[in-house]
């Protein structure tokens, strides 16, 4: 069987760009009909970007890497895929949030700035350390920090997922002729 020429990090930009229009998509499909804030169905985002990892890096296996695939090469597929796709999604965001309907941030903000308060007021501190923290996350709430710290969480929670992804995904190639085929 003839393999295909596509290297790994092609394979994952391309499956990175795709799972980002998909997750995108949903974004723009949940503003339109007014999916509320902290909705359950907010995670199906999470879905579609653990199966654009896994189905990238099975694609790359199956059909350019012979049918194997290392351990590593499938970690490294699944976490390119998560940096691309968490890249434009958290541009996206930045737009979004930014010009496209900042008044979309601003309820965001009323609605984390009011449950931080709540929280904070149970846990008994006083009208001081209460404005603090508030002033706090105010800072925190700007498109640019919001998207940042999206990246930056998509990424690490992207590490964790793609190690553990690549258990399954990865394919050793035990025969004769693949224990040898990187030896000169």
């Amino acid at each position: 069987m003839e393999t295909k020429s596509r290297s790994l990090f092609n394979n994952a930009l391309i499956y990175g760009l795709l799972t980002a229009v998909v997750s995108v998509v949903f974004s723009i499909v949940t503003y339109i009909i007014d999916l509320p804030y902290g909705s359950p169905v907010m995670y199906f985002g999470f879905v579609i970007l653990l199966g654009g990892m896994l189905y990238g890096t099975i694609q790359y296996r199956n059909n350019f890497a012979g049918g194997y695939i290392s351990f590593g090469n499938a970690f490294l597929s699944g976490f390119i895929i998560v940096l691309v796709a968490a890249f434009i999604s958290a541009l996206y965001n930045y737009v979004f949030t930014s010009f496209i309907d900042p008044a979309f941030l601003e309820k965001i903000v009323e609605m984390t700035m009011e449950k931080t308060e709540t929280d904070l007021t149970s846990k008994g501190l006083s009208e001081e350390q209460i404005e603090a923290a508030l002033a706090m996350t105010r800072k925190m709430m700007s498109p640019s920090a919001l998207s940042i710290m999206a990246f930056l969480s998509s990424a690490v929670v992207g590490a964790i997922v793609s190690l553990i992804a690549a258990i399954f995904v990865k394919k050793e190639d035990t025969s004769f002729d693949g224990q040898f085929k990187n030896v000169e």
